[in-house]
């Protein structure tokens, strides 16, 4: 009588084999990045003011938990900042001499005022102080109502510009009618720029920029503005160069 049970090693061959496949990982196909609007770069002064709606008495009350004055005061603390942010670039060596200069004028000041006898940190507390910088707690539900429509339309001019790397090319598309720009990937090199370290800190955001290596636009320097979690994506972008040069290499 002829034995059909399968030899132990055709019984580990099969299943080892699915296993295999089953746990390999996907390659990924192709990675998509969004430029983003500076207008983005407003979000803390848009939490601010929505946290301010609610601390201001919101619709339900007309006098909130922590005074108006204060809280306009510390509004325009946080809209002064959101500005500047937008409005210079502090890279790594501005950053320092700019903290460093603000350092020196304060403790400038503070002696001055030790030695000369002049109040001048009272003044400035008094002056805003007395500056009764009250708002109206629907000046805060406008102020964030505006900026989520301008957000809205933020992300959709990304969906309408924005560039996608697949093996063998990178597209620029833009425009409604989805116009589009190709670019070989063939010995392609990839650079991360952070140009400023605040819009960093409250955004990830940074500069990412390509440089094809082969045919008519090896002399071109492509730019992509502005990209949230620039290190994360430009480690995707490098791996992804890596594996299509592994591909290019065993081809040959």
């Amino acid at each position: 009588m002829a034995d059909d049970t399968p030899k132990p090693a055709e019984q580990k061959d099969i299943p080892v084999a699915k296993a295999l496949e089953q746990t390999r990982p996907r390659a990924i196909e192709r990675i998509v990045i969004h430029p983003w609007p500076k207008v983005i770069l407003q979000w803390p002064l848009v939490l601010t003011s929505v946290v301010f709606y609610f601390l201001g008495g919101g619709w339900w009350a007309d006098t909130g938990v922590v005074s108006a004055e204060a809280l306009g005061l510390w509004w325009m603390i946080v809209f002064l900042f959101s500005l500047v942010v937008q409005t210079f670039d502090f890279g790594r060596g501005n950053i320092v001499a700019v903290f460093a200069s603000v350092a020196v004028i304060l403790l400038g000041l503070y002696i001055w005022e030790i030695q000369g006898g002049v109040e001048i940190y009272k003044a400035i507390y008094r002056f805003f102080a007395n500056a009764k910088l009250a708002l109206d707690q629907n000046f805060y539900l406008a102020i964030s109502v505006i900026y989520a429509i301008m957000f809205l339309f933020a992300f959709l001019a990304t969906r309408f510009d924005y560039w996608v790397l697949e093996p063998n090319r990178l597209m620029h598309k833009h425009g409604l009618l989805g116009d589009e720009r190709q670019y070989a990937t063939l010995q392609m090199s990839v650079e991360k720029e952070i140009p400023d370290l605040l819009e960093w800190l409250i955004f990830g955001g940074g500069r990412l920029i390509f440089k094809p290596g082969q045919g008519a636009d090896a002399h071109k320097t492509l730019i992509v503005d502005n990209v949230f979690r620039v290190n994360s994506v430009e480690r995707s972008v490098r791996d992804f160069l890596g594996s299509i040069k592994v591909d290019e290499d065993r081809r040959k």
